[in-house]
């Protein structure tokens, strides 16, 4: 009798013993933007843009935890759903930039819909 409550909360949780024992969280909060690099050439000329977007792999991190990972497409475009918080957004080691690894930055998700970001990284031209 006592274990239909229990197996009650497991369904409507979505465990079962056969599957996967972690809980996906949906959220409509997150970061919407764009990655940039420059520059991209060793000599800027005025009005004349020096940087450019770029598509690479990145990690979202909280400390030392990995929350998830997400792409920018070849526009530098991106999207990824996160709950409000701050993160370090982490270049993937296939980035077009120096050291991807060395240029983390910190951003913070609002607590309403998606924050927008823009994320400029150094490419080393000099």
């Amino acid at each position: 009798m006592r274990a239909a409550p229990l197996l009650s909360l497991a369904f409507a949780l979505g465990i079962t013993s056969c599957g996967d024992l972690s809980i996906t969280i949906t959220t409509d909060t997150g970061l919407v933007g764009i990655v940039v690099r420059g520059p991209v050439q060793p000599v800027c000329q005025p009005q004349v843009p020096c940087d450019a977007p770029f598509g690479a792999s990145f990690t979202v991190q909280q400390g030392s935890r990995v929350i998830t990972t997400f792409r920018s497409d070849a526009q530098g475009h991106f999207q990824v759903h996160l709950p409000a918080g701050t993160y370090l957004i982490v270049p993937g080691p296939d980035a077009p930039i120096i050291s991807p690894s060395g240029q983390a930055k910190q951003v913070v998700v609002g607590s309403e819909g998606l924050t927008q970001v823009q994320l400029e990284f150094d490419t080393g031209i000099r």
